[in-house]
């Protein structure tokens, strides 16, 4: 199955967080352990965390299963692959698609350093 096919998009900053973390963590991740990065950082009420867990599971991001008298949540998706979804639905959002004008503009802007742009050069090159 294609990433594409079960994730819903758009996640809210919150949303991000818990899921970095999570990829931080590593699995399987219960409330309590979630609520304890979290608690001082961000103030947040297990209800406020239980809400944003719930919606990663709607939207195909996080399981939820039963482990005793605890959820424990799992990423359905790795860093990796929401990096690549993030930055495709970037370029197509930003520069219709076309990633040479998401580089040239980088290039252009002076973000992109003369040594990032020969290791670019390489990696093209190698591919």
């Amino acid at each position: 199955m294609k990433t594409d096919d079960r994730i819903t998009h758009g996640l809210s900053e919150a949303e991000r967080e818990i899921m970095q973390v999570m990829w931080e963590m590593g699995e399987p991740v219960t409330v309590s352990q979630l609520l304890s990065e979290f608690e001082d950082s961000k103030g947040w009420k297990p209800q406020t965390l239980n809400t944003f867990l719930t919606r990663l599971v709607a939207k195909g991001y996080l399981e939820s299963r039963k482990h005793g008298n605890a959820n424990v949540y799992s990423t359905l998706i790795s860093r990796t692959e929401f990096e690549s979804q993030e930055a495709s639905e970037f370029v197509e959002k930003n520069y219709g698609g076309s990633a040479k004008r998401l580089i040239a503009a980088l290039v252009d802007s002076g973000t992109v350093s003369d040594e990032e742009l020969a290791e670019l050069k390489q990696w093209f090159s190698e591919r």
